[in-house]
């Protein structure tokens, strides 16, 4: 639970971002259209709820497809952190449930996804396989590759951490 946290908290950052870039084009489009269309002056909590109500999640998810996909062109499946395909996939679903885009993109994917991180593993950039792991998991729990690359990271760890242990014994041999 605690590894899916630090993955999470950069989707919603992004996820608050553009809606707020959205509710900002919205009013300020939604304020130009009343200026020349010269009607009856409102609220400002009008504005704001006029100008939300037509963008809903549609344009939001559209947004955070586009993203995603310049990062699936770019490379960047799940790293760097905050600005990956995988976490832009995850917060559309977070919009979208069912979006069969995302879903379809989350899945075809997650071998390539899976490849990057049994590199990470493999170059001991240990800490970044975790994180990368628990975004798969994120939109597949159970999945028995991640299963099987989180057995692989824990082993990997085992093994740096008894050479790091042998060369602190060494050091306290060496030293008088």
């Amino acid at each position: 639970m605690l590894d899916s946290l630090p993955a999470a908290m950069p989707r919603r950052a992004v996820l608050a971002a553009v809606a707020g870039v959205i509710v900002i084009a919205a009013v300020t489009a939604t304020l130009m259209t009343r200026g020349q269309h010269l009607s009856a002056p409102s609220s400002a909590a009008d504005t704001l709820t006029d100008a939300a109500a037509p963008s809903g999640h549609s344009s939001e998810v559209d947004i955070l497809l586009g993203l995603a996909r310049e990062a699936t062109k770019d490379g960047r499946l799940v790293a760097p952190q905050g600005n990956n395909a995988y976490e832009y996939y995850l917060s559309v679903l977070q919009l979208d449930a069912s979006n069969a885009t995302a879903l379809d993109a989350l899945r075809e994917t997650l071998p390539f996804a899976s490849q990057e991180i049994e590199q990470q593993i493999n170059r001991r950039q240990l800490d970044e396989a975790r994180r990368e792991i628990a975004l798969l998991r994120d939109f597949d729990p159970t999945n028995y590759t991640l299963i099987i690359l989180g057995a692989k990271l824990d082993a990997q760890q085992q093994v740096v951490t008894a050479e790091d242990e042998a060369r602190a014994d060494a050091m306290r041999r060496h030293t008088p």
